[in-house]
């Protein structure tokens, strides 16, 4: 399983993280998330963008090793 976000989208460079969810496909995320938000898949992906998280365990305390 992967790790997805949800995103706002905007038009500057900073996006906000609202959730954070594991399923096992990108389309997974975007269903489950549209369902969450009760809008339909387009309007979901019209107000936001659902991306992957990286499954890295690397964290500032070990740096990159």
């Amino acid at each position: 399983m992967s790790k997805f976000g949800l995103y706002t989208k905007t038009n500057n460079e900073s996006h906000q993280h609202i959730n954070l969810i594991e399923m096992p496909s990108i389309g997974h995320a975007e269903a489950y998330f549209a369902g969450v938000k009760q809008l339909s898949l387009q309007q979901l992906r019209d107000l936001f963008i659902v991306k992957e998280i990286d499954n890295s365990n690397k964290t500032l305390m070990y740096g990159n090793k």
